[in-house]
């Protein structure tokens, strides 16, 4: 390939390419983008959802705060304690007067009425005086009732217990309240639908207990990756998180960075693919435009000179100038050659048309192909031996019974022989030779020319291809008498095949399916 063709075919490439190459990596930075704007989204939801969640525990808590506020005046303590059993998560509430004696703990559980469970409620209260104190500050100056959490719970007969602090007001007098409940319950039955009518199938939402990273619920079976979580107000003990349903925002966006990696690449690759095959094509088309320019060059010299010899040596006769009658003889043959010689090309030139024009049919019928090897070589034996060549025949000496067109076959064998005599310059021998191998019958032409370059060998059936042998027109023939010859054998479900070796010469032997009886 010319400077210029590979020039055209690197700018081609950049042409595709660089767009290409552009629209990827501004989609895997548009990528990084997204990932940044989702990830602020999902944390906004977050804390939406957190804000939510809260207030609905806060909501519950303030319903349980309530009854207790309201019983605080019943006369019958076992009224407030039937309200608060309605609640599963409820196991007991200690309250105790400030700057005063008074104290109670009402339970549905006898367990948790045990004095060393009374006596664990007054230990939380005095171990954690300055959070009362404060409590009864907020109620006193600003009258806020505050619920005091703790991250921390205890374990009392087998029951994890969380508790709460709060103050609470009744007949002038007040009151520190121990609120004892279990919390995995209270979010099973206060939090989980507010959970489930929040994801709705978009979100993963989960709350899990932080310290040993027990999942209470999740909205979804599975958890892929990480997600985003935050503490819950009044049970700091448990988190509460969010992911995208099917992975987080990084996987998902990875996933697309992957699928856009691949889509790419499968681009680039089908775009490389056609701009190779569309430079093969336009090579294949320029070799054979070259390869048809050479045709023409060289048939047209080919042709020149059996006209030239033609013209010169029937002038000669013509006009009378030759008076010995063996001189004539010889312009005669001369005149003859040449005749067959051309002949012999324009049927050559014919047959290739037919065979491209996709017109040429083949009449098989049964014959033996040594018998047609025998015919015609009896026929060429004069051109042989005129042009200076020995040759062999060896025919096989049993019957090789083929289903074969018998014109066709000549047409094989004349061209084979018309190809050996040409590249035998020095050393002009040919052996002929028929025999059976497996199968097949086969013909067998061996000359001891020039012989063929290995690299050479698998051009050698292409139409127009000639065996280079420096300038174009020392290479003689159409460059159409083996690609003829690879047409018929292959119209007969045969096989054409090729030794050679540069300066020894070069053996083509041609394999027909014997006809079976």
């Amino acid at each position: 390939m010319t400077k210029s063709g590979k020039k055209s075919i690197f700018i081609v490439l950049l042409i595709l390419v660089i767009p290409v190459v552009t629209y990827g990596v501004f989609q895997l930075n548009s990528l990084t983008v997204d990932e940044r704007e989702l990830t602020t989204i999902y944390r906004r939801q977050l804390e939406s959802v957190l804000f939510s969640v809260n207030q609905v525990a806060q909501d519950k808590s303030s319903e349980v705060f309530k009854v207790i506020q309201e019983g605080s005046s019943d006369s019958d303590p076992r009224r407030m304690i039937d309200r608060l059993s309605s609640y599963n998560f409820f196991y007991a509430l200690y309250k105790k007067e400030i700057n005063g004696w008074e104290e109670s703990m009402l339970s549905a559980n006898e367990k948790f009425l045990a004095e060393d469970f009374v006596s664990i409620a007054n230990n939380l209260a005095e171990r954690n005086q300055s959070t009362v104190n404060r409590l009864v500050r907020y109620m006193e100056e600003s009258n806020f009732q505050k619920v005091q959490s703790f991250d921390e719970s205890f374990d009392y007969a087998g029951m994890e217990i969380d508790y709460q602090f709060f103050i609470s007001q009744s007949n002038g007098k007040t009151y520190l309240n121990l609120y004892f409940f279990n919390a995995v319950k209270f979010i099973e039955q206060s939090l989980v639908p507010k959970f489930q009518e929040m994801a709705q199938g978009d979100f993963i939402i989960t709350c899990t207990r932080i310290e040993d990273n027990f999942q209470v619920y999740s909205t979804s079976g599975e958890l892929v990756g990480q997600i985003e979580s935050e503490p819950l107000d009044l049970m700091p003990r448990f988190e509460v998180g969010i992911a995208r349903e099917g992975g987080t925002v990084e996987q998902a966006v990875n996933r697309r960075k992957e699928q856009n990696l691949i889509a790419l690449g499968l681009l680039m690759v089908v775009m490389i693919i056609g701009v190779g095959l569309v430079f093969r094509n336009v090579q294949r088309e320029m070799e054979l435009a070259q390869k048809k320019a050479d045709f023409v060059s060289n048939v047209s010299h080919e042709i020149r000179t059996p006209l030239a010899l033609i013209n010169m040596f029937a002038e000669t006769l013509l006009l009378g100038r030759v008076k010995d009658e063996s001189k004539k003889m010889e312009y005669y043959e001369i005149i003859t050659k040449e005749v067959n010689r051309l002949t012999n090309m324009l049927n050559r030139i014919l047959s290739f048309s037919k065979i491209e024009a996709h017109k040429r049919e083949y009449h098989k019928t049964a014959l033996d192909l040594s018998e047609v090897v025998e015919d015609v070589m009896s026929t060429y034996s004069y051109h042989l031996d005129s042009n200076g060549f020995e040759h062999s025949l060896k025919l096989s000496p049993k019957k090789l019974q083929v289903n074969a067109d018998k014109e066709a076959l000549i047409e094989v064998l004349v061209n084979l022989i018309d190809n050996g005599m040409k590249y035998s310059l020095e050393n002009k021998r040919l052996d002929v030779t028929t025999g059976k191998e497996a199968d097949f019958a086969f013909i067998s032409v061996k000359d001891h020319g020039m012989g063929i370059a290995k690299n050479q060998l698998d051009k050698l059936f292409e139409k127009f291809y000639r065996v280079p042998t420096g300038d174009v027109h020392d290479t003689k023939g159409s460059g159409l008498g083996l690609s003829i010859v690879k047409h018929i054998v292959d119209a007969h479900y045969g096989r054409v095949l090729v030794e050679s070796k540069p300066g020894e010469g070069s053996e083509f032997k041609v394999l027909i399916p014997i006809k079976k009886e």
